[in-house]
């Protein structure tokens, strides 16, 4: 019987400290604005994906075909939000902040987006990305002939190789 209750309260004092583990890194993340952040990237994709597309479209499909397609496109969107969605991502990025850091580092984060500095990190962290990936496009471009032209000594050793 005295087993018995002590393995009830290590078990209910595990649960308590994982509930307030859990309940921490939920609010780093929403002081991180994590939904928010899943929110503005869907908004942002969707005329991005659909521009893209009309461009490799271009004079190979009818209005018509455009038409549905981007219907389609649409669905596809809503489709990705609903099932990528704050509520159904929640837990795992609780997960995975949990397993990387301790209740005192969660609590040490928290402070920092607490603060002023924080919250403009927070607020200027798309900026931030959306400049670092416009750079990273700029040398990825200068990078393209060079990768085309070792793209083609590849295929042409692989058809070389084959043809032995």
């Amino acid at each position: 019987m005295i087993m018995v209750l002590i393995l009830a309260t290590v078990t209910l004092s595990c649960a308590a400290q994982m509930t307030a583990g859990y309940d921490s890194v939920e609010e780093l993340l929403l002081l991180m604005r994590i939904d928010e952040t899943l929110t503005r990237t869907f908004a942002q994709m969707r005329p991005t994906f659909l521009r893209q597309f009309q461009q490799l479209a271009g004079e190979e499909l009818t209005p018509e075909q455009v038409q549905i397609t981007e219907k389609y496109l649409e669905k596809l969107f809503d489709l990705m939000e609903e099932e990528l969605s704050w509520e159904k991502l929640k837990d795992d990025y609780i997960r995975i902040y949990s397993a990387v850091y301790t209740e005192e580092e969660i609590r040490e984060l928290i402070e920092f987006y607490r603060s002023p500095v924080g919250q403009k990190t927070v607020e200027q962290m798309p900026v931030l990305m959306e400049e670092s990936m416009a750079i990273s496009q700029k040398y990825l471009l200068n990078l393209m002939p060079r990768i085309q032209e070792l793209t083609a000594e590849m295929q042409a050793e692989l058809e070389e190789n084959i043809s032995q």
